[in-house]
């Protein structure tokens, strides 16, 4: 029923086109996890009638707003809390549609449909950026090659261009990257860089938006490597360590026997 009435509004506009909707903005942007309000605007007069005045906003053929008559749909509206229509700023002659914590499932097509003497409407987009702002890293040495493996792991959308950089030497093309849809369809984003390096040298790690060119990075130092003399001492104090312990241990416990057969024995 609510898809033919749109249909009825669109052919009315051929009809009654002096009612006309506008939009101050075509186009808007958002970042994951912000909020985000999204406005057309239509012809009051001198006061608002609302009985007179129908509401809708849709996406992908599915209603989020349906305004009629002065009420609102409740069942619609509480499908989703993250959506809200601003009804009070009706009387202004403007529709908005606020959404917060903003996903990635946001991002799309709009529709503000609009009836009151005639009927209108305008399409609106929303395009949503999750930043891949926090990068973790790790680093280890293989035993047998001696390469080390560095890995750069971070979330973010949309999918994120990895760039391994020592001094001005671009390694990109010998990393490996892998890439996955992690929760709320954010991508996850891992790439490993195996190579051979010396200690104190630096790599950088960029992940970086490609419609933009932002990014953010990562830094790697090869720490010192040990000498073997080292790795042996180390054990050696280790031993030691291990074999006072357990001196002592069988030590309190041989103690605490005799003080044990000292209060058995009868006097």
């Amino acid at each position: 029923m609510w898809i033919l009435l749109v249909f009825v509004f669109m052919f009315s506009w051929h009809l009654l086109n002096a009612f006309s909707v506008s939009v101050p903005k075509e186009k808007y942007k958002a970042r994951y996890g912000s909020n985000v309000t999204m406005e057309c605007s239509f012809p009051v007069g001198e006061k608002l009638d609302l009985s007179a005045l129908t509401v809708y906003w849709d996406k992908e053929n599915k209603f989020l707003v349906k305004f009629v008559h002065g009420e609102e749909d409740i069942k619609i509206r509480n499908s989703n809390p993250r959506l809200r229509h601003l009804n009070d700023q009706l009387f202004k002659g403007k529709s908005l549609l606020h959404i917060t914590n903003v996903k990635v499932e946001d991002a799309g097509a709009y529709r503000c449909l609009i009836g009151y003497g005639g009927a209108d409407y305008k399409w609106i987009s929303l395009t949503v950026k999750a930043p891949y702002r926090k990068i973790d890293q790790r680093i280890k040495v293989d035993p047998v090659t001696s390469e080390y493996e560095l890995t750069c792991q971070s979330e973010g959308y949309p999918k994120a261009e990895v760039t391994w950089i020592r001094g001005e030497q671009d390694l990109s093309s010998k990393a490996i990257v892998t890439y996955s849809i992690g929760r709320e369809k954010l991508f996850n984003v891992t790439s490993t860089l195996r190579i051979n390096a010396t200690a104190n040298e630096t790599f950088h790690c960029l992940f970086q938006e490609k419609d933009t060119g932002k990014n953010t990075t990562a830094q790697f130092v090869i720490p010192e490597k040990i000498e073997p003399r080292t790795y042996f001492g180390i054990l050696a104090a280790v031993i030691f360590l291990g074999v006072i312990l357990m001196f002592l241990c069988f030590r309190k416990k041989h103690v605490r026997t005799i003080d044990i057969e000292k209060n058995c024995l009868p006097r």
